[in-house]
């Protein structure tokens, strides 16, 4: 079996979606000395690492006019590529390949015709916490953005239905994770009959995470908080389908008459902002988001619409609670009935605020050994890699 896995390599990183799901693949395999599994090279990488060196180094606010310019520019070159006449194929030989696995619609889309001769099977996983299309209309660029150009960014559907139909395979890490694509696409329940024979359902795995270099006073300390505080943590993406106007409602509700709960958020603002609010610490991007995980007593997900979240693997990997909404592929973990993981219904502001004021030191310890305990049994990087390993060889046979 040779397999490629169509992702470059420069683009792996431990973050969310399909760079940290991959970056942590491509770790366990190279640390497996794996020969038969490959991904892109690099592209271009010299130029850009130029590029990077020079934007780097831009005054900020010449800086701040460069990244928006190449942030436009950079969506309509992707409309352009997506439907401009030129044939989709790839320099590469692909038929040295058993399986190729694409891990954004897109990038399918874009060697479509390469895959017409292609005599191997063709695996798909979209990643995305709604449909692929969506995803990129909705949070990707300005409303401005969108109506100027609606026929065209409307045409990128057109990539998605080719995509999942296209495909042999498509892995979703559990049938709860679909519901999003039922959700917010509507012509999935379509799709879905003609795809039903392809679904392969395979749960995300992590790297296991020390948790004995965290100590939560320094760590309070760190980010002045209240030592005998009760911290609730966030770190995501600052929008509406990961639930932050809701997580704000939540907090004003949680602090009006709790003064000894503080809430701690990791990630960028945008195109959502914070709440102004005393016991609400606002850190911005962070490369330790560990950091502000272990300084609290639980973790709150309030997603509207969920896939399956890394956060959350990486929060049970921690050792900590975590209070989440019953939604997409947060529903998956309801099976586990001893554990730490504390369920409320999307928008019940009511119900989350129970569940954090529920919320003490020894119940945030007693319930992250529960949920480390089904890390530990289930979701380890090493138990997935060995059941991919057995889903892409049961594919070639």
């Amino acid at each position: 079996m040779k397999e490629l896995i169509y992702f470059e390599k420069e683009k792996l990183a431990h973050v969310g979606g399909p760079y940290g799901y991959l970056c942590n693949l491509y770790e366990e395999l190279e640390k497996r000395n794996v020969t038969n599994i490959d991904f892109l090279e690099n592209s271009d990488s010299k130029v850009t690492h130029l590029l990077k060196k020079i934007k780097d180094n831009l005054p900020k606010e010449i800086k701040k006019i460069y990244l928006n310019y190449r942030n436009k520019k950079n969506h309509i070159n992707y409309i352009k590529n997506a439907f401009n006449d030129k044939p989709k194929k790839t320099s590469l030989n692909i038929n040295n390949y058993d399986v190729i696995h694409f891990h954004t619609t897109m990038s399918m889309y874009l060697i479509k015709d390469s895959l017409k001769d292609y005599k191997g099977k063709v695996v798909l996983t979209s990643h995305t916490p709604k449909a692929p299309y969506k995803e990129y209309i909705e949070d990707k660029i300005s409303k401005k953005e969108y109506l100027k150009n609606k026929k065209l960014y409307d045409k990128l559907e057109e990539v998605d239905e080719y995509a999942f139909e296209r495909a042999d395979y498509i892995i979703f890490p559990c049938k709860e994770a679909e519901e999003p694509y039922f959700n917010t696409w509507e012509k999935y329940n379509k799709i879905r009959k003609k795809i039903e024979q392809k679904i392969i359902y395979l749960p995300t795995g992590i790297p296991n995470i020390n948790t004995n270099i965290y100590d939560k006073k320094s760590l309070k300390s760190k980010y002045s908080l209240p030592q005998e505080s009760i911290v609730i943590s966030y770190v995501g993406r600052h929008n509406e389908v990961k639930g932050y106007d809701e997580l704000k409602k939540i907090a004003t509700e949680v602090t009006k008459c709790n003064k000894n709960i503080h809430f701690i958020i990791g990630g960028k603002e945008g195109p959502l902002y914070r709440l102004e609010n005393e016991q609400w610490h606002e850190i911005g991007w962070t490369n330790k988001p560990y950091e502000i995980i272990k300084c609290s007593d639980a973790f709150i997900l309030p997603n509207k619409e969920t896939y399956f979240d890394l956060i959350l693997l990486e929060v049970i990997a921690l050792e900590m609670p975590v209070i989440l909404t019953k939604t997409g592929g947060n529903k998956f973990f309801s099976k586990y009935k001893k554990s730490g993981l504390l369920f409320y219904d999307y928008g019940n502001i009511e119900q989350a605020v129970k569940l954090i004021n529920s919320i003490n030191s020894n119940k945030s310890i007693e319930y992250g050994k529960l949920n480390k305990q089904i890390f530990l049994e289930n979701f380890t990087i090493e138990k997935f890699t060995d059941k991919y390993i057995e889903i892409i060889n049961k594919i070639c046979e």
